[in-house]
Parts: C-alpha cells; structure tokens; sequence
C-alpha cells in the first residue's frame, strides 16, 4: 500500500433503500447504529443515497457523481443486496481513475433471486408491497437478468471481491419473512429469506453468519432469543470487516 495514501470505505444499500423510507422517517438509516459506533482510524466513511427502486446502470450512475467528491486515494465498498450489483457496474465502467480497491458484498443476489417470480406470480401483502415500491429495479434480479449482467459484468483484476452469505431456517425468520423463505428453500437452498446462500457468492467467500436478510443490516423483526443468536451482532460484524479492509498488507521480506 502507498504510504500515507488517505482512504475511504463507502456503505451501499439495497434495493429499498433511504430515499423512500425517508420520506415518512427523516432520521431512518439503512445501517442502522453503524455510523455513530464504526472505528476506523486513517479513513473516513460514507452512506450514499441512490434511487431505491431504479435500475443497476442508473444507481450506479449516482454513485458515481457521489464517489467523485471523495477525497481519498483507495476506495473500498460494503454493499447489502442489490447494492453489490450497483458497485460490480460502478467498478467496471465508472471508476476511470481505478480508486476503488476492494468490494464486500453482504446478502448479493449475484445469481439472481426465484422470489422475483414468486412476486409477479402470487397474491398476499408481501407481494403487494414489492410489486408497489420495488419495481422496475426488481425486475434486474431474477435469474435470467443476473446471468447477461455477469456476463456484462467481468471482475477487474486490480480489485478484490469478497463475499457473505446470511441464512436462517425458516422457523426462525419473523413472520413476515417465513412464506418467502420456504419458497426460496425450495427453489434455491438455504437462504436469508430473500436471497440464497449460492448466490450470495462471489468472489472470495467468506461464509455465512446466523442472520436473515434485514439483520445483516441491523434491523431485527423477529422477538429477541439468546438461543438462535437473535438479533445478529451486525455493528461488531460491520466493523471485522472495516478492520480487515484497513489492515496493512504484510511487506514482502527479502532475503
């Protein structure tokens, strides 16, 4: 790492994000409690907005106007959900100066969710609702539209992606998350309730943690219950991963 290079980590959210809750809740934050407890010495850090429910190619767009206001010579991303997707297209065709160094995805449907069928093609609140804020941004996340953004999409080889996954059985997840849970286990595998645990990967994976999709972020709709480590522990979590991406690089030793 150059000596002295300033840094920057900057914290992406998902598909409903801050522009809409906002609007009813003007103190809501995405990543909850991250702000006021994140320690990271040597870099400061960043909560872009973007449009909730727009397209991958126009989130990314504004990110893009965001990110060129930072002062700092590396750049590292921490993306929930479809934020990942919206810094794979920033990397790849909107950082001309190749600042950003490294991206962390937390709950990415890289592959694509089967929920988005299961929203177009069933009735009941939870549909209702993502077929009334989501579109057409969820539209980009089935299956089919992950595989052509992949294959559009190529890592840069000067970054590193890292990558985690987070999955609960579906007795564990609240109530309004459990139905969606049993369909994607039965379509996908384990899952956090709106992504599965394949194709959360990308990258370097580096694992699952105890959490669905919502607590990766820290907001928790389930009741408290020390025995399935309900609430996840994501302030602590946020900040291992802050804690590895400062982390000098080890000197090469010559002998």
């Amino acid at each position: 790492m150059e000596k002295n290079a300033q840094q920057a980590v900057v914290f992406l959210h998902g598909i409903l994000g801050a522009d809409v809750i906002r609007k009813a809740w003007p103190g809501f934050r995405y990543f909850r409690g991250i702000r006021e407890t994140l320690n990271a010495p040597g870099a400061s850090i960043h909560f872009p907005i973007v449009p909730s429910a727009s397209s991958i190619a126009n989130r990314a767009t504004v990110l893009q106007v965001f990110i060129e206001q930072i002062q700092a010579d590396r750049i590292h991303l921490i993306a929930h959900s479809m934020g990942g997707l919206d810094a794979r297209y920033l990397i790849n065709n909107l950082d001309p100066d190749r600042r950003i160094r490294s991206l962390t995805t937390l709950g990415t449907p890289h592959h694509g969710s089967e929920l988005v069928h299961w929203v177009e093609t069933t009735r009941g609140l939870v549909q209702s609702l993502a077929r009334h804020f989501l579109y057409p941004g969820i539209l980009e996340l089935t299956p089919q539209a992950c595989d052509q953004f992949n294959r559009a999409t190529p890592d840069r080889p000067d970054v590193s992606y890292r990558s985690w996954a987070g999955c609960r059985p579906a007795q564990e997840m609240p109530l309004i998350s459990r139905t969606q849970s049993r369909v994607l286990q039965r379509e996908a595998g384990d899952n956090d309730s709106q992504v599965s645990v394949d194709s959360a990967a990308w990258g370097e994976f580096r694992g699952v943690v105890r959490a669905d999709h919502l607590e990766l972020v820290g907001w928790s709709l389930g009741l408290p219950k020390r025995g399935i480590q309900r609430p996840f522990d994501h302030v602590g979590f946020c900040q291992s991963l802050v804690d590895e991406i400062l982390r000098p690089a080890p000197e090469n030793n010559q002998s």
